[in-house]
Parts: C-alpha cells; structure tokens; sequence
C-alpha cells in the first residue's frame, strides 16, 4: 500500500495542487459591472480596491481595504474569507508559513456564518454563500497541501467541489462557480497520476479549461482569477505563447506584483527565450532582494539565472550569478536551506570553477 507521501508526489509538481495556490489565492477578486441584491456595487468596489493591493503584493493595504468590508456587516462571511484568502497569498508569495493560526480563523469564520446563512437562504443568495463555503474549504485545502496533512488537503478539495456544484442547483447563472469548479476539474486530473489510473479519478482537463473560460466571460467577480488560472494551466500544457501574451496583459496592469512574473519567466525559458527570462528574473531579484523573506525565492532566482546564462554560453555571468548565493548563504534559515539543498550544492559548486 502506497504511504501519504507517495500519493502525494503523484499529484503535486512544483507549486500545484489541485489549484496552483497562486491562483487559489487571488480567486477573492475581480471585476464586474453588474450587481445583484447580495452583491452589490458597494461590495464590488470594495473587491476591487483589494484586488488591486493584493496583485500588486500590498497586503497590508488589501487587509485594511477588507476590514472595511467586514466592518459593513460583520455577519456577512464575505469579508473574512477574502481576508483569509490574503493570508494565504502572503504565504504563498513567501514560500512561508506565516500567520496560519489568524487564517484558519479567518476561514473557519467565513464557513461558519455562510452555514448560518443558508438556513433561511435561497436562489442567488445561497449559490453565494456555496461559493464561500467552497472558497473556502478550497483555500484550507492548499494550505493543508504546503504546510499540513495531505489527506486533509483532499478532503478539503472534494468538500470544496461539492460546495461548488450545490451552488449550481441553487442558481446554475451564477458563473463565477464555474471558477472554482474549472481548476478543481483540470488539476486533479492532472495531478492525480495512478488515482487517475485506477479510475478514482477521471480525466476532466477539457472539462475544467471550458468551466474556466465561462468564468472568465461571464462571472462578477472572478474574471481576473480565472484568467490566472488559465495561465497555470497554459504552462502545464506547454501552451508558453498563451501564458506569456496573458502574463504581459495582466503585469499592465499590476506592475509592482511578483504573481505573474514567475510564470512569465518559465514561459519565457521554455520557449528558449533565455534573455528575455534572463530579464524577468532580473526584475523579480530585484523585488527579492529588498525583503527577501526565508531566502527560499531569492535561491530560486539565481538559480534560474545560473540557468539562463549557461544555456546562452555567458560562462562568468553564470559563475557570477551561482556566486550570489555566498552574499546571504549565512542569512538562509536552516528550514530554507534543508528545502533547497540540491539548488543551493549545485550553486555553490559551480561558483567555484574557473572562467
């Protein structure tokens, strides 16, 4: 019998789970211009104005802009759910767990007051609270996937599903459902390697692509995650032309983020485009370097310039970008340095040749 483990590297590869949690993250914004009787204009703009925080890696700014929301009505779930979801973007962008104890919290009050909710609840109302709820439990999921247990991450992700389709049967036009429902269809299918063979799981990427792009025409609020989904995705199918024209489109408009900057420089990479990820890594060092945090991205960084540089032949800039890594290796917490161990022997171990 295959251990926790096992089952787990079959589905995870890099940052993905079910969702990329960069995306998971984010799917508590958008924009729109319709409004309905629980959605409101008011709540809309106050979305909005986090959003643009959020993707632009001011996360403070996001929270006071959500205990706003909170403060319109505390008995709504919707503002601790968002709040939940930028402390999970904090972790996310840090590679850390920080303040795991006020997310949970967070989270589970959001669930809480949707069940409330739901009692009296019906039609658009409770396809809103299904969609928290799922929110959710889709954002316990991934912190479960990164810093706890593996079968609570896939709990989480089924409950989160079935909290998605319930908010169909209470009203199938509320599309920004179809977000979350798109990336739950296409990641697992994609992670699920031997759950997959074994018929646990079926094969429902088309499915989710599809769901994902309803949600990016025609949901309230969810058009921008959806569309940050569909970049992971993108780069999971070797579609680098697609995520770079979005990633460009979506750095237009928030410049000062790192979210789609990561993505950008794969793309970038993979399409043998070296001195253009040369570039983005660059700019994203650039970023690390003045809070860099547990030094876990800042090693990913020069790394992938290392990289670059070597397949371009520029032997001194690669030794020179391998030998960054001794400017901070004393600052890399132990934690860091036992999670990137192979990066960091092989940077230090090619600062030492010779050009």
């Amino acid at each position: 019998m295959m251990a926790v483990s096992d089952y787990s590297r079959l589905f995870i590869r890099s940052r993905n789970l079910f969702w990329p949690a960069a995306v998971l993250a984010i799917t508590v914004v958008g924009s729109s211009v319709r409004a309905d009787d629980y959605m409101t204009d008011e709540k809309q703009q106050f979305l909005i104005s986090a959003q643009s925080h959020l993707l632009n890696d001011r996360f403070d700014s996001a929270q006071k802009t959500l205990d706003s929301l909170v403060g319109m009505d505390s008995a709504d779930p919707i503002g601790y759910l968002f709040k939940a979801a930028v402390y999970l973007a904090r972790m996310t962008d840090a590679e850390e767990e920080l303040d795991s104890d006020e997310f949970r919290r967070l989270a589970d009050t959001s669930i809480s007051l949707a069940e409330i909710r739901l009692v009296d609840a019906s039609g658009r109302q409770a396809a809103w609270m299904y969609l928290w709820l799922g929110h959710a439990k889709a954002y316990r999921s991934l912190w479960e996937s990164r810093f706890g247990s593996f079968t609570s991450a896939l709990k989480l992700a089924l409950n989160a599903r079935s909290d998605y389709e319930k908010g169909f049967e209470s009203d199938s036009t509320l599309y920004d459902l179809y977000g979350g429902l798109g990336m739950y269809h296409y990641w697992k299918s994609a992670k699920a390697g031997i759950l997959r063979w074994l018929q646990i799981f079926k094969n429902d990427r088309e499915k989710g692509v599809d769901e994902l792009y309803l949600a990016v025409d025609s949901s309230i609020i969810s058009r921008h995650p959806a569309r940050n989904a569909l970049i992971w995705i993108w780069l999971d199918m070797d579609k680098y032309d697609s995520v770079v024209t979005i990633c460009e489109e979506m750095l237009g408009q928030f410049p000062d983020g790192k979210l789609f900057l990561w993505p950008l420089a794969e793309a970038l990479y993979e399409k043998k485009n070296y001195d253009g990820a040369i570039e983005v890594y660059l700019r994203l060092r650039g970023k690390l370097a003045v809070s860099p945090g547990n030094y876990y991205n800042l090693v990913e960084c020069d790394y992938n310039l290392n990289r670059c540089f070597d397949r371009l032949d520029r032997e001194k800039d690669a030794i020179e970008a391998a030998r960054r890594v001794e400017d901070y290796y004393d600052l890399i917490p132990d934690k860091t340095k036992r999670r990137q161990r192979s990066k960091l022997d092989f940077l230090r171990r090619f600062a030492r040749r010779v050009p």
